[in-house]
């Protein structure tokens, strides 16, 4: 599994401003803290187009593989700058064409097929959230074709379901678990799937992060996510890959973590029997649990109502 760490991203003043004055030490620091604590892949994401994108992106490129050899995600929406950086990166690499200012996936899948580089690609159009079918119907009978026919083996290509923002589009959250479940059905056969984890917590009160991400990630592994883009500095994201993957029952929030994500396997729902009404965190968790498939309403408040 890809467990692509966020944490080079050029909205990030701190690091823009290293990159600015070519602050390598930085660089460096953040790479392999990453590396560290779980990344196998690492994301560069250049965000909105901005003066002198191509020297900067291959600068990072350099900067980041001489402290870690880790293949490299690159998100950008100008294709002059992710040539700059394919030409920049080592061993494996993937361009990540998921911004929502890439209209035109031609001079992305060009790229991929001269750099033998993998290819992400979102399922919605523009970044705005649609319907599972409509997000599926384009997938399997637009994009993938498109990317066969450039010549981009199936293996190579990543989709994204695209995550919707619990603060701004909750109805629409249940629809990346659908699609990527669809997908692994009426895909053959299925291609990969890649998530941005940490949009589903844009905005949400500090309180809810942990169990919003504990229980965002125990549902994606259970519909069998490729590849999850997250800051794995994070000890709740690492945590809960670790109980997960490992199968470790050791807790009884554990347990509940397992049983949340055997239920999401087999398209069923956390019963309220599973839990100890005598255990705060439990109760967090099923109620996360809820939210996450529209049984409840989000608020800052959830978790004390």
């Amino acid at each position: 599994m890809l467990l692509i760490g966020n944490q080079f991203r050029l909205t990030r003043p701190v690091l823009a401003a290293a990159v600015n004055l070519r602050r390598e030490s930085l660089v460096r620091q953040f790479a392999r803290q990453q590396v560290d604590s779980g990344a196998n892949w690492l994301l560069v994401d250049m965000g909105p187009q901005h003066q002198d994108g191509a020297d900067s992106l291959a600068w990072l490129v350099h900067t980041i593989h001489s402290e870690v050899q880790v293949p490299l995600v690159l998100r950008s929406d100008n294709p002059r700058e992710l040539k700059a950086g394919l030409e920049a990166a080592r061993d494996m690499v993937m361009i990540d064409a998921t911004l929502p200012a890439v209209d035109d996936l031609a001079p992305y899948l060009a790229l991929a097929r001269e750099a033998r580089a993998r290819l992400a690609f979102s399922a919605c159009p523009e970044g705005l959230p649609v319907p599972t079918d409509e997000r599926v119907s384009r997938v399997t009978e637009m994009l993938i074709p498109q990317a066969l026919e450039a010549g981009l083996p199936l293996e190579h290509l990543y989709v994204d379901p695209l995550v919707a923002a619990l603060t701004c589009d909750q109805p629409k959250v249940p629809a990346t678990l659908e699609t990527l479940r669809l997908l692994k059905v009426a895909a053959d056969p299925a291609p990969n799937t890649l998530v941005h984890l940490d949009d589903i917590v844009d905005g949400v009160a500090d309180a809810a992060k942990p169990f919003i991400i504990q229980a965002y990630v125990a549902m994606l592994l259970a519909i069998g996510v490729d590849a999850l883009v997250g800051n794995f500095l994070d000890p709740e994201l690492t945590d809960v890959l670790r109980v997960v993957q490992q199968r470790d029952p050791s807790t009884a929030y554990d347990r509940l973590l397992l049983r949340l994500f055997d239920v999401t396997k087999v398209d069923g729902e956390l019963d309220i029997a599973s839990i100890d009404a005598s255990d705060p965190d439990q109760v967090s968790l099923f109620k996360t649990a809820q939210v996450l498939t529209n049984k409840l309403i989000y608020a800052d408040s959830y978790l004390l109502t």
